[in-house]
């Protein structure tokens, strides 16, 4: 696949032929969906109630013909009654011959009187031999109280269904029961014509009496089998009044839709069944017809859908060749031709609007890019960039020309400075200051790092800067030992005292033994001279004591950090300096607390000790104390320094950072304790915070980082 091009799938162009198709064929489906649904429901709906009719319609013929056929016995009755009940056998006979040829559903006809004994019969197939007397009615098959009796159905010798109407004959003048006519009717006669009538081409006909017996059938052949149906479905509903089902397996295991009509008078139903697929079959057609409708039209749509959406993105896809064009030449004033003058083409003049901006944009950019560039390369500092990884991915001249001129890339900090160890520019305090020796001169660097967003084409995630502060360093250095002259100085005539007291000591008892010995030498034991050179010692240990601490305060200064106790190192400072406060009476009160570890210079950090204490004693009257204390814990580390003298006024704090400036009298202060004290603290990582109220004291806390041994 040709990089920046997606994929067919995620193109406008099959997007557009796939909505267009879909938003075709769905309503055409819904449509076929829902017309499918109304037409099968409604020809379900007419193929059921077709076939209902039908089986109504049988099952009132089948009720009516045996209804006629009870009538015609009763006429026949009302005619005859006294024929048929006399005594002349011919007479009667006749009668019965006529009746037996006018109803061709009959098979056999009897007459008995009121006991059910037979006068006479006539029968269509036998040849009657036994005595009319030797014959009586069944008179389980007769209902008084009904005008006429159909019984159940039997069957005969040769398994033909059979039924018995039976009507009384009554005397017409007394209307008194006097007798029975009983005919005998072939049932597959009367229904053949019923059970033939057409269903499709293989829907059939059968009727089943209330004992669930099968008495006619299409196909009599079931008849004659005495086929069981009572687990038919219809057969069972009918058989316990239950609702009938209108699709269901019938006993040879086909789909059928079913239903029966109830014939009234006998109690028998009329069942019509018929195959669900030949039964359905209009709606088969239907679907078939429908569908390939819905196919041509779809077809249709799907072609007109891909015809309107390739004429839909061509303007685009010739837009997007022209631009992938101007992409790959980075020709930004190439010519956009405007296809059409709708929305793409308005979108191709916008094309050629934005690409015009973007080339003046392009200019100006590389105008800055130069600018900046420019900018750089003359502004005196160092810069680096770092990718993830720490190594160096590009630099600026000035850089180069500290370090020399060669290639950097994939080196790290600590490979280019000098081989200077473990000097990783990441891992030091960001703005400390770090000498080095370029091109045979001692240059002072800060080191300052910035973290960089990862969104940038040169993958570079830090920014390393170097800023040469080599005159700001030495005209500090300048101050540090122009102050500490000053201290120095502040010192020498109190030091001086302090010398001159066991100078003194050792010069009178020197005088003393000197002239004990010229005088009577006899009389100065060895003993006193020892304890007198034993005074002497001590004396001259003392002076060394002064000597050490103000050579050690006054040695040169270097750049060198490690790790201070600075309990010790206030100790120290305050034995340098206690020598001024006993002049004036003044007491220091110390609470140090031992193994306090802070990172500095001893030498810095014991001259802003000096220099707060100074403060604190000469702002302090007689007689009064000065408290020096520290403590801290796993994190900070503070030393405080508090006075009740005279205070610094609202007006004044402000201004104590400030270089030169002072509260003391002319020739007592030079203005540079605490602007030199508060650049040491800061280079140490710390905070020199000051906490005055006029008339009442200061109060100085210095917060220093902790540090443990090793």
């Amino acid at each position: 696949m040709e990089k920046g091009i997606a994929p067919w799938w995620l193109r406008i162009k099959f997007r557009v032929l796939v909505f267009g198709i879909f938003m075709s064929i769905l309503p055409l489906l819904l449509i076929g969906y829902a017309t499918f649904n109304t037409v099968s429901h409604n020809l379900k709906e007419n193929i059921q109630k077709q076939n209902l009719e039908r089986a109504n319609v049988i099952a009132d013929q089948v009720e009516t013909s045996i209804r006629n056929i009870a009538e015609d016995l009763h006429h026949l009755t009302s005619a005859n009654d006294a024929s048929l009940i006399g005594n002349i056998t011919s007479e009667r006979e006749r009668i019965l011959n006529i009746l037996l040829q006018q109803e061709p559903y009959l098979e056999e006809i009897k007459v008995a009187n009121q006991n059910f004994d037979v006068l006479g019969q006539v029968s269509r197939r036998e040849v009657l031999l036994q005595s009319p007397a030797e014959n009586k009615l069944n008179s389980v098959m007769i209902d008084k109280d009904k005008p006429y009796t159909v019984s159940f159905v039997s069957f005969s010798k040769d398994r033909r269904p059979e039924f018995y109407v039976t009507v009384s004959i009554h005397n017409p003048q007394t209307r008194e029961q006097i007798g029975y006519l009983q005919a005998k009717a072939d049932l597959k006669g009367l229904i053949n014509k019923f059970t033939n009538t057409r269903i499709g081409n293989a829907g059939y006909v059968y009727f089943i009496d209330e004992s669930g017996n099968l008495i006619a059938h299409t196909d009599f052949s079931r008849v004659l089998r005495q086929e069981d149906l009572t687990e038919n479905p219809a057969v069972r509903s009918f058989l316990t009044n239950q609702t009938e089902p209108n699709e269901y397996k019938n006993s040879d295991g086909n789909d059928v839709i079913g239903l029966y009509a109830r014939v009234g008078t006998p109690n028998w139903a009329v069942f019509i069944e018929q195959p669900v697929i030949e039964a359905y079959e209009p709606i088969y057609s239907f679907t078939r017809k429908l569908f390939g409708i819905l196919l041509l039209t779809m077809l249709g749509v799907t072609l007109l859908s891909i015809v309107f959406g390739l004429k839909l993105v061509h303007p685009i896809e010739e837009l997007e060749s022209q631009v992938r064009k101007i992409t790959v030449t980075g020709d930004l004033l190439s010519h956009i031709m405007q296809i059409s003058k709708d929305e793409i083409g308005r979108l191709a003049h916008s094309f050629k609007q934005l690409m015009t901006m973007l080339d003046e944009k392009n200019q100006n950019i590389k105008a800055e890019k130069e600018l900046l560039r420019t900018v750089v390369d003359g502004i005196g500092a160092g810069m680096v960039l770092l990718n993830s990884q720490r190594k160096i991915i590009w630099w600026n001249p000035t850089f180069a020309e500290w370090f020399g001129d060669r290639n950097y890339t994939n080196s790290s900090c600590e490979e280019v400075y000098n081989g200077e160890e473990n000097l990783d520019c990441l891992c030091m305090e960001n703005g400390r200051v770090v000498s080095f020796d370029l091109n045979g001169e001692k240059k002072h660097l800060r080191n300052m790092y910035y973290h960089i967003p990862p969104e940038n084409s040169e993958h570079a995630e830090y920014l390393v800067l170097l800023e040469d502060v080599t005159q700001s360093v030495e005209m500090e250095a300048r101050v540090i030992e122009t102050d500490k002259m000053a201290a120095i100085g502040l010192l020498a005539s109190g030091i001086a005292h302090e010398i001159n007291n066991p100078l003194a000591i050792v010069s009178a008892h020197n005088e003393d033994l000197l002239d004990s010995l010229n005088g009577e030498p006899e009389k100065v034991s060895i003993d006193e001279i020892k304890e007198v050179l034993e005074i002497i010692s001590q004396q001259i240990v003392r002076c060394k004591h002064i000597t050490d601490g103000l050579l050690h305060f006054a040695r040169k200064r270097n750049n060198e950090y490690s790790l201070l106790d600075i309990s010790l190192v206030s100790s120290k400072t305050i034995d340098l300096i206690e020598y001024r406060a006993q002049q004036r009476n003044i007491s220091i009160t110390r609470r140090l607390q031992s193994e306090l570890f802070v990172m500095g210079n001893e030498n810095e950090l014991q001259q802003v000790i000096l220099n707060l204490m100074s403060n604190a004693i000469d702002a302090t009257d007689d007689y009064e104390t000065v408290e020096v204390e520290t403590w801290g814990d796993h994190e900070e580390i503070y030393l405080q320094i508090k006075d009740n003298g005279k205070g610094i006024s609202q007006s004044n704090i402000k201004k104590v950072f400030n270089p030169f400036f002072t509260t003391k009298p002319p020739g007592q202060g030079t203005g540079l304790g605490l602007f030199v004290s508060y650049g040491i603290i800061q280079r140490m990582n710390g905070r020199l915070n000051l906490d005055s109220t006029e008339g009442k004291g200061t109060t100085v806390i210095i917060d220093l980082p902790s540090y443990k041994v090793g």
